[in-house]
């Protein structure tokens, strides 16, 4: 018998209560002192055993057991060195990922209880950090679905280069990977308060707005245009 399978015969014969684990106590859930695989993502700690193909020692993700290395699950540092549950610095598009792998071991994995330390007071009660994490994380989320919709409503154009006749822009009723009953026309699209802007098919009601623009030189009725660019 493997280490893993001895490691999974054990999970299928015991259940395991919820409880509060300090930093020392959760170290031991490493299928070796304990025979028992815990993770602890943002203070929230998952058996992970049946998943020790994955987690038991020697396996690639062995560096998250027994310990909470939530940073390390965007920035994709494998090495203990650099196992850290600080996720202060993350960006919002990280935060999102990170909100993502929180919705995937609810989704796979049994909930423990909850680490002492970052997130989780020595009563189990949510820390400052937590809440202010997890408004960010919130914001991350909301801001990605402001994005989806934002390209959902003025789909990218298909841009080519060409050496002889330069770039060409163009829109079509899959430009953008967004599939839709209608094209539009390529259009500068500004971002809100910004000089800064791309290619985008935009639907005739949408015309008039005042962060879309015609590219110099375009037919303004074409779904197609060679632009011009600075040299």
């Amino acid at each position: 018998m493997s280490a893993i399978e001895a490691v999974l015969g054990v999970f299928d014969a015991v259940t395991v209560k919820t409880n509060l684990f300090t930093t020392s106590e959760l170290a031991t859930f490493n299928g070796v002192e304990q025979p028992f695989l815990y993770v602890a993502l943002l203070g929230t700690v998952f058996n992970v055993t049946k998943g020790a193909k994955h987690y038991a020692k020697g396996q690639q993700y062995h560096v998250f057991v027994g310990k909470d290395a939530s940073r390390n699950f965007v920035t994709g540092k494998f090495k203990e060195e650099d196992a850290s549950d600080d996720i202060g610095g993350l960006s919002n598009k990280e935060l999102k990922s990170l909100s993502d792998w929180m919705k995937f071991y609810n989704r796979e994995y049994q909930q423990i209880g909850n680490l002492i330390g970052r997130y989780y007071d020595k009563f189990g009660e949510p820390t400052a950090y937590l809440h202010q994490m997890n408004k960010r994380m919130q914001e991350s989320q909301d801001e990605e679905q402001s994005l989806q919709i934002d390209r959902q409503t003025f789909p990218p154009c298909n841009i080519e280069w060409d050496a002889d006749r330069g770039t060409r822009v163009w829109c079509s009723d899959k430009s953008g990977g967004i599939e839709r009953k209608w094209i539009g026309k390529p259009r500068q699209y500004y971002t809100v308060g910004s000089n800064i802007f791309r290619c985008a098919c935009i639907h005739e009601e949408n015309e008039k707005l005042g962060t879309i623009k015609e590219y110099p030189g375009c037919d303004k009725n074409s779904e197609s245009c060679y632009i011009q660019t600075d040299k």
